[in-house]
This record gives C-alpha cells, structure tokens and sequence, in this order.
C-alpha cells in the first residue's frame, strides 16, 4: 500500500526546478506551469531593460525577439503596436534608454512593476527624463516564461493598491462636484 501512495505520489508530482537567476541573490524555481516570484521578477526586469533600451538601429531586433515570448492572446496587439512604434523611432531617429530604480511584484494579480527613469535622445541630442513604470504578467507554459499582459505608461506603477486609491479620490471629486 505504501509503494502505491509513493508510486501515485511519484508520478503526479510536477518537477521542479531550482536556479539562481544572475541578476537576484536569491534562488528561483520553475514548474511546467508556475514560478517562483524571484524568477518572474527577474524576467520582468529583464523585459523591460530591453524594451526600453531602443535606437533605431535595435528597435526591429527588439521586436522579433519579443514576439515568440508574447502570449497568443495578445500577441496581435502588442505586435500591431510595435510596428508603429518602429515606424516612428526610425522616422524621427529618436532613442531611448531606460534605468530601473524598483521592481515590485503584486501576489494578487501576479504583475510585475518596474519602475525607472527614461531617456529620450532625439536627433538633435537633447534629453528628456521621464519616469516609466513596465508593467508585466509572466505566465509559465512547459517551463518557459510567457509574457501574458505587458503595459508601459510614464508613471509610478499602478498597483491594486494605488488603483484603489486613485478610484477614491475620483470618487470625492465627483461628490464634491455633484453638491
């Protein structure tokens, strides 16, 4: 009877697997469907050093190697976006450079936040920071990360929590406008 529970248990079991991302002091794991947050951390930091360090010299680059990691549901829509996006840096020969100050990750809807400040080099030379928060849902599918949900917006990240309170402050306002 033992061997059987040992033998069920054995083969329902997913495997996991341990690692120590080079960019984290602390180990990470991935299943064939889940990870550790460590690990969708670093990945998240790592999408967006790569979406936001563009020239138009790498902005085509960038592109194809972001496509085989997008999700199937949103695949066509952030690819549409890309385009316009490569049309227009190349047309107003602007780059952009990107410095992650935070990451932050929200358990409650799996959403990684990194939020820094981005550069942005027009042809003339001048620069203009701004801050830039890249916001991402890193889903797993047979032990590979999936980019599920990707936004870029020139702000702190909007957490549930920042939601709420952007949501109450909207709410007084149109109470006070309403008396």
């Amino acid at each position: 009877m033992a061997n059987l529970v040992l033998g069920a248990k054995i083969f329902f079991t997913q495997p996991i697997i341990t690692m120590q991302p080079p960019s984290l002091n602390t180990q990470a794991w991935v299943t064939e469907g889940k990870a550790s947050q460590s690990y969708k951390e670093a990945w998240g930091m790592y999408l967006a050093t790569q979406i936001g360090n563009v020239t138009p010299s790498t902005v085509v680059l960038i592109k194809d190697w972001l496509g085989p990691l997008l999700s199937p549901a949103i695949y066509d829509e952030v690819m549409s976006a890309l385009e316009v996006q490569v049309v227009q840096i190349k047309n107003d020969r602007v780059s952009m450079r990107f410095e992650p100050r935070i990451v932050v990750y929200e358990p409650d809807s799996e959403k990684v936040f990194v939020y820094g400040h981005s550069y942005t080099i027009g042809v003339h030379g001048h620069e203009e920071r701004t801050e830039r928060t890249y916001e991402f849902r890193i889903g797993i599918t047979q032990f590979l990360p999936t980019v599920d949900f990707i936004d870029t917006y020139a702000d702190k990240p909007r957490t549930k929590k920042v939601l709420r309170v952007i949501e109450r402050r909207e709410e007084a306002r149109k109470e006070r406008e309403n008396d």
